[in-house]
């Protein structure tokens, strides 16, 4: 793998040739952004190949996983000979006798024997004297008990019965591929212990964890950007700072070509999202495209510039795992939420199941486990049902003898979704029971153990003081509004569910902090078999449409929370718009909507 230095001499070399006058020197402008990038691309090539490594190693067997984990210095532990000692005794002590080295003693069965590891001697008037023994044979069979080990096999004059008075110990097979296994990965990677891959490689390693994205307090954005009138504004919009330093600007930074910031351009980092504003109109001319790359916190990242809180470390999984709880507490009505973004029950800092905010006034009823998944459909106290809010029955309705008083909210914020956030129940206040009644939630409460599971392996693998928290990853369905034409010879509902299948695995490997191209959606339906063309469905295609009001209306591409439409992502006119999905979101396929065309409808409306 490159080192460092192996990595700048190669851009250097590529600049000395391609731009010659440019200074390279050690101490350089150039030279410091030069080194900049290549340490970061060398640890990038390191922490890949050193995790890869680690689920390698799971798949070699034998003499192909002695020979790697050599490489490191280490060999599979032999099997281990069991020891202890044996007695041996004689009828008179006139004489002074030897027990030699060697001298062998079976059990009576013959199965396990042992023999003497120094020489002993018995003195005058000694009757007899204990020797220290191991096994001829390593293994467990060896580990026998007191009083086995009676044959005495190697003649020793006057000694007459031999015996272990205890038991013989740590007989053990040579290590097995998975013991080793294990010992390599718990040994060699704890010098990764901290980094990015390794956290990942923690939480992905959990069974039902799809995805992970780990979140420091710098995270690194590259992206191009068009010259618009002197000038060019990132497109991040997850950013909570940006970092005054460390941006990384020109016309192709992975061939060098990198403009030097205060001379060709300068860096906006007070705005956000940041800029830069061109002073080398010659370097940087209107509707040149470059790359910038910088530094940046991101919203999901429990870090605080303001509070110089820069050890934290914030570890976003995909996946669940329901596990049962329950629980029994008293009611207290003395957490209320609240409209006051001074207040720690902010309603801006929380959301509902079905992605509303809680409303100001209610009560706030902590629970012990979480992210929770799902809470029981109806509680009972002091002969009053209440319920559990849905789509059917509202909060704060009354039907059928249950009051539907309450729903479950998270916090929703970068500590939120973790096995130590705020989460429970929102219960309306006016329906609420009497203040220190004792209630019960345990048939269909459930939490997610994926999370709860990766926080405690993490907590094995973090720095001393590093503050690492796991967190449920924040999952946006989609729903696609589309206009497609049939190939006539296939079954139209037969291509539906493969445009379906198709999208689902496109969105699968986005992931984390990934951005959504409408067009890249039309590619994957036009490449699904059964499908001449395809387009998604705009404000056009509905008399009367008004785009102040999209969710509505089937257009673009929406976002689903329990089946509802709650956000548009579209235009003014219903045009689908680019998505980005923040450091704690990924997307899933929710839903289609589909309307059939033909070649002389595809392009008409309405």
């Amino acid at each position: 793998m490159p080192s460092q230095a192996d990595i700048s001499s190669q851009i250097v070399a590529t600049l000395a040739a391609s731009e010659p006058d440019l200074d390279t020197t050690v101490g350089s402008v150039a030279r410091k952004i030069i080194d900049a990038v290549a340490s970061a691309a060398s640890d990038i090539s390191l922490d890949n190949q050193l995790l890869t490594y680690q689920y390698d190693v799971n798949s070699m067997t034998g003499a192909n996983l002695d020979s790697f984990v050599q490489l490191f210095g280490m060999t599979r532990y032999p099997a281990v000979r069991a020891v202890g000692q044996v007695t041996f005794t004689r009828p008179t002590s006139l004489d002074i006798i030897s027990i030699p080295i060697n001298a062998q003693v079976a059990s009576t069965d013959g199965t396990v024997t042992v023999q003497t590891v120094t020489a002993a001697v018995l003195g005058v008037g000694a009757l007899s004297v204990a020797v220290p023994v191991q096994a001829v044979v390593a293994g467990p069979a060896g580990n026998v008990a007191a009083a086995t080990l009676t044959v005495l096999n190697t003649a020793v004059a006057e000694i007459t019965s031999v015996t272990n008075t205890s038991a013989l110990i740590n007989g053990a097979n040579q290590e097995t591929d998975s013991q080793l296994q294990t010992r390599w990965k718990t040994t060699v990677f704890k010098s990764m212990a901290g980094t990015s891959q390794m956290f990942i490689g923690i939480a992905t390693n959990d069974p039902d964890c799809t995805a992970a994205n780990v979140v420091g307090a710098a995270t690194r954005r590259r992206e191009q950007l068009q010259i618009v009138s002197g000038a060019a504004t990132s497109t991040v919009s997850d950013a909570q700072y940006v970092y005054p330093s460390g941006q990384i600007v020109g016309r192709d930074i992975d061939g060098g070509d990198v403009a030097a910031p205060g001379t060709q351009y300068t860096w906006n980092y007070t705005a956000n999202p940041p800029s830069i504003t061109v002073i080398d109109t010659s370097y940087f001319p209107n509707g040149e495209v470059v790359d910038v790359s910088f530094l940046y916190m991101d919203d999901a990242s429990r870090n605080n510039n303001g509070d110089a809180i820069y050890n934290r470390v914030d570890v976003w999984c995909a996946g669940e795992r329901a596990e049962s709880a329950a629980q029994t507490l008293a009611f207290t009505n003395g957490s209320l939420f609240s409209s006051s973004s001074a207040s720690s029950l902010w309603i801006d800092n929380f959301v509902r199941a079905d992605g509303t905010l809680p409303t100001a006034g209610n009560v706030f009823l902590p629970l012990a486990w979480g992210p929770i998944l799902t809470v029981d459909a109806t509680i009972t106290v002091g002969g009053t049902t209440y319920g559990l809010a849905t789509a059917a029955h509202a909060l704060g309705t009354t039907s059928g003898g249950v009051s539907y008083a309450y729903q479950i909210v998270h916090q929703n914020t970068a500590f939120g979704w973790s096995p130590y956030s705020q989460f429970g129940l929102e219960w309306v206040v006016s329906m609420a029971p009497a203040n220190g009644t004792s209630i019960t939630i345990s048939e269909d409460y459930t939490y997610n153990d994926v999370i709860y599971s990766i926080q405690q392996n993490l907590e094995n693998w973090r720095l001393a003081g590093t503050d690492v928290l796991a967190h449920q990853g924040q999952v946006i369905e989609l729903q696609f509004s589309l206009a497609v034409i049939y190939d006539p010879t296939i079954t139209p509902s037969v291509t539906q569910t493969a445009i379906q299948t198709s999208i689902t695995t496109y969105l699968g490997q986005l992931g984390f902090n990934s951005r959504l191209y409408p067009s890249s959606i039309i590619s994957v339906v036009e490449n699904t078999p059964g499908v001449l063309a395809s387009r998604f469905l705009v404000g056009a295609d509905y008399s009367g449409y008004v785009g102040s009001t999209p969710d509505i209306y089937n257009v673009g591409i929406q976002q689903l929370v329990n089946g509802v439409v709650t956000q548009s992502f579209v235009d003014t006119s219903g045009n689908p718009t680019d998505i980005e999905f923040g450091d704690d979101e990924l997307p899933a396929f929710g839903a289609t909507q589909f309307v059939t065309k033909a070649g002389n409808s595809f392009g008409s409306f309405a």
